[in-house]
């Protein structure tokens, strides 16, 4: 077995880590707290060292990985390893396994490893780094996990994403293919269901101790002990920080958290594939999925759009770990700078015809002076410049109402700059090609100036309100 049994008074035998591994919302945080309620296991949170592309592994573990870890998911500082951003006290952690013994060590714990539900893609990566290592995969309805990603993303931006659907899918397809292929490669899997882990954990737990060669402790029932201190901040896990052991009830939100009947059908149809695929491992445990399976060309559909966001991951994480610190820190911040908004303000909540009848005058007003800028630059020709004129009325429009006001202005401006300058064109024989093109970089750039302005009316309404 991968995890040597630890007799009482001797070294413990560990030699190689212990990966507890799910789709995204199959429970394996939940899992995760029960296992580290052991005396001897201590397994990190959602490091993610090894979601990264295999074929850049090795250039990346010679670099600065341990800065770059901490800067991409605060994994260091999570775990109480670092304090401050600096990563002293770490210069003899080299390798993810250096890490998560370190982590071992600060518990006083022999059993090491992590929890990450993007590793059901890097099973067959982690069983070549670690051919003895313990993997313990949770399985769940495919229903429930579709639904609890629903209720997630009502607050988490994270599960707001595109393609969510299609990456769970993809995830659950892997980790099966994954799983089989290790097993008829001889490597040892424990397979829990969630069903069976919220409904009599102590008998979970027992298999898992048995899987891993250590002794069953009471204890890790008791979740009320739990040390949540290294999961994600955010509501995903607000289920999780109750410490109750039941099984997520969505009883009464059928109409907030409704699966539309062909997703619904969708998601039936894998599921009969998937509980066929896993049934010599957790058993006929979901009946109700015992219909048609998904056609070959869904399949195919479902891997190639589900590699195409998986292939958007591996190389925004690739981004992350070889783009220079600097360029990486000022995208941070002006992603985290525009998507810190406040609530609307009074004057946003209220329809577009109540907008326009209370602001008439500026609406009106900016409108007659880009008609007026327009004509001037027809009548002077092309080789005189307007466009800070042009801003005028996008200025105004942002400023006083809001920023949706700007951006309409912004592409009415555009199209009239267009359509002018088009004009001027006796040679342009209709190349609207050109023309849209122009209209769209004239767009862009008058855009950029929106979301600044708009900013700039947010932390102005922000002094007026202090003020008050």
């Amino acid at each position: 077995m991968p995890i040597g049994k630890q007799a009482a008074g001797t070294e413990p035998k560990t030699s190689q880590p212990v990966f507890v591994i799910g789709v995204l919302r199959s429970g394996t945080s939940l899992l995760y707290a029960l296992l580290n309620l052991h005396p001897q296991v201590a397994l990190m949170f959602e490091c993610d060292v090894w979601d990264f592309p295999a074929a850049f592994s090795k250039v990346r573990f010679k670099r600065d990985w341990l800065n770059r870890q901490e800067f991409y998911n605060r994994a260091l500082s999570r775990h109480r390893l670092i304090y401050g951003g600096s990563t002293n006290g770490l210069e003899n952690v080299r390798t993810p396994e250096d890490l998560y013994r370190t982590y071992s060590d600060c518990k006083n714990k022999a059993y090491f490893g992590e929890k990450s539900p993007f590793y059901c893609t890097q099973l067959r990566q982690l069983a070549r780094h670690y051919p003895k290592a313990g993997f313990i995969l949770l399985w769940r309805d495919p229903v429930e996990i579709y639904r609890s990603v629903i209720r997630a993303q009502r607050k988490e931006p994270f599960f707001q994403r595109l393609g969510m659907l299609h990456r769970v899918i993809y995830h659950q397809e892997k980790m099966i293919q994954h799983a089989v292929g290790l097993e008829r490669a001889g490597v040892r899997l424990c397979h829990v269901s969630y069903a069976e882990l919220t409904a009599d954990p102590g008998k979970a737990c027992r298999a898992i101790c048995q899987y891993l060669e250590i002794e069953y402790d009471e204890g890790m029932l008791d979740l009320a002990n739990a040390d949540l201190s290294s999961v994600h901040d955010g509501s995903a896990h607000n289920y999780l920080r109750s410490k109750i052991m039941r099984r997520q009830d969505f009883a009464g939100e059928k109409g907030i958290e409704l699966i539309d009947e062909s997703t619904l059908k969708k998601l039936r149809r894998f599921g009969a594939r998937w509980r066929r695929m896993r049934s010599r491992w957790i058993g006929d445990e979901a009946g109700e999925y015992a219909g048609p399976e998904p056609s070959f060309i869904e399949l195919l559909g479902s891997k190639i759009t589900g590699g195409y966001f998986r292939a958007l991951d591996d190389w925004k994480r690739v981004l992350f770990e070889f783009l220079p610190m600097p360029w990486l820190r000022t995208y941070r911040r002006t992603k985290r700078w525009y998507n810190e908004r406040p609530a609307a303000t009074s004057g946003e909540r209220v329809t577009l015809g109540e907008q326009f009848s209370s602001h008439s005058v500026t609406i009106l007003t900016s409108y007659l002076i880009l008609a007026i800028v327009v004509a001037i630059d027809y009548i002077t020709g092309p080789h005189v410049a307007l466009t800070p004129f042009y801003l005028i009325p996008i200025a105004a429009m942002t400023l006083v109402i809001n920023g949706w006001w700007g951006t309409l202005t912004a592409i009415i401006s555009a199209a009239a700059w267009a359509t002018t300058w088009a004009a001027q064109q006796p040679n342009l024989e209709s190349d609207y090609g050109l023309v849209l093109w122009n209209c769209v970089m004239r767009f862009l750039v008058f855009e950029v100036v929106v979301l600044l302005l708009s900013r700039i009316r947010i932390e102005t309404l922000k002094v007026d309100d202090s003020a008050d």
